[in-house]
């Protein structure tokens, strides 16, 4: 399917996707070494928990309010929030000024927004979409991510050091546009059928924070989403391990120049390679993505799911261990294909096991499983100084080996894993219909 033949709040949600996310990442990775230089290593990794759990809050609450009032008013006051916050920023790191600490507490409203949007958006995307095209849609939102990561990530690394004052400004105009599209070409994708007595109650009170957990609650207790969850949290662990322990292994493994490839002279060290994957698998992704859809369209989609997450997981597996420069970048290059064959897929899997009335609230739970997979990453680091790399090299294997079986699990109980939560759910309310006849 063409990305025209979408409806035009996809195509305008996937165009603000893609112009969000290359300004947040000119910024967002860098925004650890600022803080570094200015407060040094110990308050810095302090900050960036609270950071993280602003985050994590957001999400929380601003899963539960769409749910409640709607996609379209929290998108835009956590947009408008995202666009203070940034020329708050930039106003104090300004080349006249220099406040870190404000900077921090700006960071706090940016994340607490940010993760706020994050499942909104998400299920927008859900709202507006049918099961027979989500993947096509998952697929072109996966390209255009990567695409726009790899841009901002690399105009960050030219600028950031000595024009964070500009970029800072630069994704405050970016939201800004994001928010004035949102408000004048996006329509209300969902109106509970509650939204009349929530307005006319306001937030209930002391009830409100009861009633947040009542709902997350029974979130957690849909069996086939947490399932899904947890093995999205895994796959997720063992990406991160790249700009984690397996980084680190590399630079201090390779800290002399060795050869790349056999025939060639060209020789690089563990930091260069680290660069060197990551590039690999952003090129890969970018420019063979839509050539591997075309591939696998026709494919069985368990079969499909299935290889993309071996050839993942082998491929990092290797990488966690080895250090010959050649056999890692061949390891990238299967660890790509796979991402890129079983991505869209898990993304619509993920889309059709949400219930109509509560998207907002699974995917922020979804999302926090995501930050939780991050953070697990960091954990290989602690240990990696207690434990051998072939223990650390097991565990990653053994994560991918429960969060493969888990979603094989899953998607064995229907023919199409696309159809899977769906079906379930569907089946779900044919019972309760049933029981109330």
């Amino acid at each position: 399917m063409n990305i025209f033949r979408f409806l035009p709040v996809i195509r305008i949600r996937l165009l603000l996707q893609f112009l969000t996310t290359m300004a947040t990442m000119s910024v967002i990775p860098f925004i650890i070494i600022f803080f570094s230089d200015q407060l040094g290593t110990f308050i810095t990794g302090f900050l960036f928990l609270v950071v993280m759990a602003a985050n994590v809050c957001g999400s929380i609450l601003g899963g539960y309010i769409s749910d409640q009032i709607g996609r379209k008013r929290v998108i835009l006051l956590a947009e408008f929030i995202i666009f203070i916050g940034f020329i708050g920023a930039a106003s104090v790191n300004s080349p006249w000024h220099t406040s870190p600490y404000i900077t921090f507490s700006l960071f706090i409203f940016i994340q607490f927004s940010t993760g706020a949007a994050t499942p909104v958006y998400q299920a927008l995307i859900v709202d507006v979409s049918q099961p027979d095209n989500r993947k096509m849609i998952y697929t072109y939102a996966y390209w255009l991510r990567n695409m726009a990561a790899a841009i901002g990530s690399m105009i960050g690394a030219f600028l950031f050091h000595n024009y964070h004052f500009y970029l800072f400004i630069g994704v405050a105009l970016c939201t800004l546009i994001s928010l004035l599209i949102t408000f004048f070409y996006i329509q209300e994708t969902y109106i509970p059928i509650t939204e009349k007595a929530v307005m006319k109650n306001g937030l209930q009170g002391k009830k409100q924070p009861l009633q947040i957990l009542q709902t997350y609650k029974n979130v957690l207790a849909h069996k086939f989403f947490f399932t899904f969850t947890i093995a999205a949290l895994l796959i997720v662990s063992v990406e991160e391990q790249l700009t984690n322990y397996i980084g680190v292994r590399l630079v201090n493994k390779i800290n002399e120049p060795v050869q790349l490839l056999p025939l060639f002279s060209l020789q690089v060290d563990g930091m260069n390679l680290v660069g060197m994957l990551k590039t690999t698998n952003t090129l890969i992704v970018v420019f063979c993505t839509m050539l591997i859809a075309r591939i696998i369209k026709r494919w069985n989609e368990q079969f499909v799911l299935l290889t993309g997450l071996c050839l993942f997981f082998i491929g990092y597996t290797i990488i966690s261990y080895s250090t010959f420069p050649f056999l890692l970048m061949i390891a990238m290059v299967i660890a790509s294909i796979g991402e890129m064959m079983y991505a869209p897929i898990q993304q619509t899997m993920l889309a059709n096991t949400v219930p109509n009335h509560k998207r907002s609230s699974y995917m922020a739970i979804y999302t926090i499983a995501v930050f939780l997979g991050v953070s697990t990453a960091g954990v290989f680091l602690i240990i990696s100084s207690w434990l051998p790399p072939i223990v650390l090299t097991i565990m990653m294997a053994v994560m991918g080996l429960i969060s493969t079986g888990l979603l094989f699990r899953l998607t064995e109980r229907e023919k199409s894993p696309i159809e899977t939560g769906k079906s379930l759910i569907e089946a779900r309310s044919r019972r309760s219909k049933a029981k109330s006849r």
